[in-house]
């Protein structure tokens, strides 16, 4: 369900300010990562801050960053210091560019290259890898050196940690709405790791620093990406003036879409209509606006209707018609069904139909029976 437009950029740059003001010690580069870090001015080197272990010079074949580094905890009173290892692993969707700087290898390989020679050298060996969850498994499973592997890749969603072999697959979550905590502790003189996962609510006060930090990079985003949008909307329009504002929302003629909005279901489906237009689906742009989000593609995916699909929504300024949480958001596109109600029928729904959007990342405390009381229809 990610789709993502230009604006990612935007956010990456203040992504990457926000790490600095945090001051984090090692990195993994993601299959994603490279160019938007060289639009930054970042340089990309081995000065033991970035690690991959499978992401190599493509005229030489050697590792272009440091394939890992080693960090030695502080002792404990009475205690011995703990070394730890980190070795980057990532999966890239996208094939490098013929003569391109660089190549993706396979992870796998490029554990059976380091692993051996990292773990003589530490006493935990933490994975940081950018890769779908089946293939973290798989790593775990092919190499039994790694202690854990600290896991993220576009969004997947929140999960309780594995335990694979010897290895503890943890899910880095992201969108800053959780803080990971892994607590070492040392039992029959080998390292243990308890990883801990605390939801940031409003209960936890924000550090004054990051809070300020957060108001100037929250309104440039939101700015910038108000700016993408129209840019974008005046393109298609071909110079053409059609006003200001949101609610001049569609800019072109969309009788080709097969979204034909809330609005036409209401004609045969009253009842149903009246339940979803009381309802926070009806309304759910409405959060996006007033935190000043209702440009971000990352966001407004779950707040629209056919975000990314062939006639779906674009943004405001385009589509403003199928802003918010329509019927087909649900149900899908209703075109053929309003035109032979009995020979195309919509498909049913249940619980699997919200948890997209209603997963463990957005909606911690979504269980599908009583939020299904609050809409049914």
């Amino acid at each position: 369900m990610q789709r993502l437009g230009p604006d990612r950029a935007v956010k990456n740059e203040w992504l990457w300010k926000g790490m600095e003001l945090l001051g984090i010690e090692v990195f993994n580069i993601g299959g994603n990562d490279i160019e938007e870090l060289q639009a930054l001015g970042v340089e990309l080197s081995k000065n033991g801050r970035f690690v991959s272990a499978n992401l190599l010079s493509g005229q030489t074949g050697d590792p272009l960053l440091d394939p890992y580094v080693i960090k030695t905890m502080p002792p404990a009173p009475s205690a011995p210091a703990v070394r730890v290892g980190f070795i980057g692993f990532a999966v890239s969707k996208h094939s490098s560019k013929t003569g391109a700087s660089y190549r993706w290898e396979n992870p796998s390989e490029s554990a059976e290259k380091w692993l051996p020679e990292l773990r003589e050298k530490c006493d935990y060996v933490i994975a940081l890898a950018c890769m779908p969850l089946g293939d973290a498994i798989q790593l775990a499973i092919d190499h039994k050196g790694i202690d854990m592997i600290l896991n993220g890749f576009e969004h997947q969603s929140a999960m309780a940690p594995i335990k694979i072999s010897r290895s503890t697959i943890v899910y880095a979550e992201d969108e800053a709405k959780s803080l990971g905590e892994l607590r070492f502790s040392l039992k029959s003189g080998r390292p243990a790791v308890q990883p801990l996962n605390h939801r940031l609510t409003r209960r936890v006060a924000d550090d004054p620093d990051i809070a300020a930090f957060m108001v100037k990079a929250k309104a440039d985003i939101s700015a910038r990406q108000t700016e993408m949008a129209k840019s974008t909307a005046h393109a298609h329009d071909h110079g053409h003036d059609h006003g200001h504002g949101h609610s001049h929302g569609s800019r072109r003629d969309h009788a080709d879409s097969d979204f034909v909005t809330s609005q036409t279901c209401g004609t045969c489906h009253a009842d149903a209509f009246q339940v979803w237009e009381s309802s926070g689906h009806a309304h759910a742009i409405d959060i996006l606006i007033r935190e000043r989000k209702e440009f971000d593609t990352q966001c407004v995916i779950c707040h629209v209707t056919g975000s990314g699909q062939p006639g779906g929504f674009e943004d405001l300024y385009r589509t403003a018609h199928l802003a918010n949480v329509q019927c087909e958001a649900c149900h899908g596109q209703g075109r053929e069904h309003s035109r032979q109600p009995t020979v195309s029928r919509m498909e049913p729904l249940g619980p699997n139909s919200c948890v997209t959007c209603h997963n463990p990342s957005n909606s911690p405390e979504f269980e599908f029976v009583s939020y299904w009381e609050a809409i049914k229809h």
